[in-house]
């Protein structure tokens, strides 16, 4: 199968949000929660964990998922580490794993002997009634979902800087460094051209939702263009001026003696709607029956860990609308990130 295009921070989201959708009534889903480890007498990190109760407030299930983003198939000395952590956490009642890329035979034996079930994420291309009957649609979910992402993009545009601090005409150049109001290196943007592109995208967030961004994305529909990169699909450019307050971000450049902010940018040049990648489908299958356990379709944002998914489950006719932005903090490691079924977040 092809490289799944997700972090694995957004592959374990993504995995917590479909436990969620497949356990709706559970009262508790933490990412990276800390679990008791008898045997090492201390607290290990299990990346999803599902808390269900029965009606007498008492612990009815504690299920774990270990998850797994990795080029090849796991293999059986991962397997078994795996399973030896969670078999000495007496608490967790259902153990499992999951992975992006399978398990080598060998591996499936292992987790089968120390009774730990085994999950795959992975393209989603069985047809639908075969594995969720209650949506009662015939074909892939490629066909019964067609989908498509457009993206708005700017085009031969130029960037006019405004610096109240500034007393000379001044020039900044691309490649130059950014810097802090100490004169110092700026400890999220490293050169002007990494913080144009923010600035291009965070432009692009407000105007995609305004006119006539609108009216355009709905008349003119978009053809095949040569561009420097292969043929793009895209409608037609209109021109466009955008001004940015950024004096918050604390960006500044040398101007002769002084270390100066930027305040504002403005923005002049085209704007024009194009076609993106098609956002991907995946299921998650038990790998001993190739049984569904949820659906998801996502598109990933063009931020750092951002994304929407849609996810399925195979026991209803409801689809959750998830909505993704991890903070910088979560981006490397997510740790007691809980999870939390809102009324109005699915569609039926």
């Amino acid at each position: 199968m092809s490289k799944i295009p997700l972090t694995p921070m957004l592959v374990q989201y993504l995995t917590a949000l479909c436990c969620l959708r497949r356990n709706p009534n559970a009262v508790d889903i933490t990412i990276g929660e800390m679990v008791e480890d008898e045997a090492s007498e201390s607290t290990r990190d299990v990346d999803v964990t599902v808390t269900i109760q029965d009606f007498d407030s008492v612990t009815d299930a504690f299920m774990a998922y270990e998850v797994k983003h990795e080029g090849p198939a796991l293999d059986v000395g991962k397997v078994e580490a795996l399973c030896l952590k969670l078999n000495d956490m007496p608490s967790i009642t259902h153990r499992a794993i999951v992975s992006t890329s399978g398990f080598s035979p060998t591996a499936q034996k292992k987790a089968a002997r120390h009774g730990v079930e085994l999950y795959q994420l992975k393209e989603w291309t069985r047809p639908l009634q075969e594995q969720f009957p209650l949506l009662e649609m015939t074909g892939t979910v490629a066909e019964c979902f067609p989908r498509q992402k457009r993206l708005l993009t700017w085009n031969d545009y130029k960037l006019a800087l405004v610096s109240s601090a500034a007393r000379t005409a001044f020039a900044v150049d691309d490649s130059g460094a950014v810097l802090d109001q100490n004169g110092k290196s700026h400890k999220k943007y490293r050169r002007f051209t990494d913080y144009w592109d923010e600035l291009l995208l965070r432009s692009t967030e407000v105007l995609y939702q305004l006119e006539p961004a609108n009216t355009v994305l709905r008349t003119f529909p978009l053809t095949s263009l040569d561009a420097p990169n292969g043929p793009v699909r895209s409608g037609p450019r209109w021109p466009h001026t955008h001004t940015l307050d950024v004096a918050a971000d604390e960006i500044y450049f040398q101007n002769g003696d002084a270390v100066c902010r930027i305040d504002t940018v403005t923005i002049n040049g085209f704007l024009r709607w194009e076609l993106g990648e098609t956002p991907p489908a995946y299921v998650i299958e038990r790998v001993s029956d190739g049984e569904a356990f949820a659906g998801a379709l996502v598109s990933p944002g063009e931020r750092p860990g951002q994304m929407i998914a849609f996810v399925f489950s195979p026991s209803s006719r409801e689809v959750g609308v998830e909505f993704v932005q991890l903070s910088e903090s979560h981006q490397n490691a997510i740790r007691k990130l809980k999870l939390e079924y809102e009324e109005g977040s699915v569609w039926s």
